[in-house]
């Protein structure tokens, strides 16, 4: 039998010590079994026998080769700059531990700015050998833990059921309300999920009938910094949960990120400010949106009635569709243009937003009518087929026109 090598197994039973020397401190200590790059483990503080959410993130290390630069008081613990750049931008606040084996004693440091020392290319950390981890080690853990959250620093803009057969799925958008740390966002995603979980939420009888007085198997958490970065789909992080018991078949593509505890991991988006940035830069007050948009907007809608009459007379076999083609070629004309002129505006402000959604769809509607008539909707559908098709943009063109009329209402 294949004998396991020698650092492996004193890493094992680093992490057995690791977690007997918390778990008596009154904290749940969790091994992080996937690859956590620079996270070993966490550590849950538990009060009155109910978990907290108050997590800290440990690297641990065990065996002599890492005591053994000892100076007069403390231990130098020697890393790369890579290692410390993602514990200190790390969501969860971090320690680095020495495990010995033969004291069975743990010491420990903050990882922070103060405490990461450079040296040109790497970094050290002065670990004293005073600072034990041991009952009096309890109250400097707590001011590190990650921080208790009040429901009132975010608002949960909308739920969505994304169930199917083989898993119950939820995703939650998230709002923060005024700003919040990593690690504050990272406590509001872990409550968000935990909660979620348990939601009995179903858009429709057929998912209840599936899923009943279950608990969800996936949850997903998208946090915007601000309404108009949610209503612009540009989060500034994502999050993913799995029960861990959902067959692998049922599982939805995960991500990388970091494991913020109870295996929720979160992504920080990479591309939030540049997003930000250009939506900043690009979008129009109320007045230059409004100036902009209702010109080309009344002109297009003046051309509906036209198209739909003429697709009447086409339907009712009163004209051909040479008679309807050579009739209505500069009006088609005249839609296009006026539609491109439109989808070109810069981005409505965060007051027109719905007036905004609602005038997207109609442009697209009359766009549509005018492709089924073009040279490529003339080679690609039927006669019958293109008929149809454009009588129904037209339904679809009439009925936004009353959501718009609606919106326009409430912003002028």
């Amino acid at each position: 039998m294949p004998k396991a090598p020698i650092t492996e197994r004193i890493n094992r039973r680093g992490v057995a010590v690791a977690m007997e020397t918390f778990e008596s401190l009154g904290f749940a200590f969790r091994e992080q079994q996937e690859c956590d790059y620079g996270i070993d483990a966490h550590a849950e503080l538990i009060e009155s026998s109910t978990p907290t959410g108050r997590l800290l993130g440990i690297q641990l290390k065990t065996g002599e080769s890492y005591a053994a630069e000892l100076k007069d008081d403390f231990i130098v613990f020697r890393v790369d700059a890579e290692h410390v750049d993602y514990w200190l931008g790390h969501s969860l606040p971090a320690i680095v531990c020495i495990c010995d084996l033969e004291s069975r004693k743990i010491l420990w440091q903050a990882i922070t700015d103060d405490t990461a020392i450079s040296t040109g290319k790497h970094y050290k950390f002065h670990i004293p050998t005073s600072q034990v981890v041991e009952t009096r080690t309890v109250p400097a853990f707590r001011d590190l833990l990650t921080p208790i959250v009040s429901a009132d620093r975010y608002t949960i803009f909308k739920t969505d059921d994304t169930s199917h057969g083989t898993a119950k799925r939820y995703s939650f958008d998230i709002v923060i309300n005024g700003t919040a740390s990593k690690s504050e966002i990272a406590s509001i995603v872990r409550r968000v999920t935990t909660d979620g979980a348990q939601r009995r939420y179903h858009r429709n009888h057929l998912v209840e009938g599936r899923w009943g007085d279950s608990d969800a198997h996936v949850v997903w958490a998208f946090v915007y910094p601000s309404a108009e970065d949610q209503a612009r789909r540009n989060h500034f992080c994502r999050s993913i949960w799995i029960n861990e018991s959902l067959d692998q078949s049922a599982r939805p593509m995960g991500f990388d990120g970091e494991n913020v505890g109870g295996n929720v991991v979160i992504d920080w988006s990479a591309n939030y400010d540049l997003l930000a940035k250009h939506t900043s830069e690009n979008t129009l007050n109320k007045e230059n949106y409004l100036k902009q948009v209702m010109g080309p907007f009344d002109k297009l809608k003046q051309l509906l009635p036209q198209l739909e009459s003429s697709l009447q007379k086409l339907k009712a076999k009163t004209i051909s569709e040479d008679v309807f083609l050579t009739t209505t070629a500069d009006a088609r004309k005249r839609t296009s243009e006026l539609c491109t002129e439109l989808l070109d505006v810069a981005l409505a402000p965060f007051e027109c937003k719905a007036f905004d959604e609602k005038l997207e769809c109609f442009v697209v509607n009359m766009d549509n009518i005018v492709l089924h008539y073009s040279d490529r909707g003339l080679k690609t559908w039927t006669e019958d087929n293109r008929l149809y098709l454009a009588l129904k943009q037209c339904s679809y063109a009439t009925e936004h026109l009353g959501e718009m009329a609606y919106e326009l209402k409430k912003i002028t």
